[in-house]
């Protein structure tokens, strides 16, 4: 699914205009965009939770050439599933 898939489910599920559904759909994902950048958790019940997680500086190698190479810290953002999501299958 890609963003104009959950645009059209929203548009549909709301009974709006689609180009409404997307100012929705891009606003929502604005704000989580915000939020992550200032290093907050998104906690969505239900679904799940979205959290910016450190990242270790550390050494890895160039897979062409073999030499080692730098890996400078940094965040990554790590999503966790609610439970209802895992117990989907």
């Amino acid at each position: 699914m890609i963003k104009v898939d959950i645009v059209n489910e929203v548009s549909k599920a709301a009974d709006i205009t689609k180009v409404k559904a997307e100012v929705a759909v891009e606003a929502v994902f604005d704000a989580m965009r915000v939020s992550m950048q200032r290093g907050d958790r998104i906690e969505l019940r239900g679904f799940g939770v979205f959290q910016v997680k450190p990242r270790k500086r550390g050494i890895g190698r160039n897979p062409r050439t073999g030499k080692e190479v730098r890996i400078p810290p940094g965040r990554t953002i790590r999503f966790k599933p609610g439970k209802e999501l895992q117990n989907l299958g």
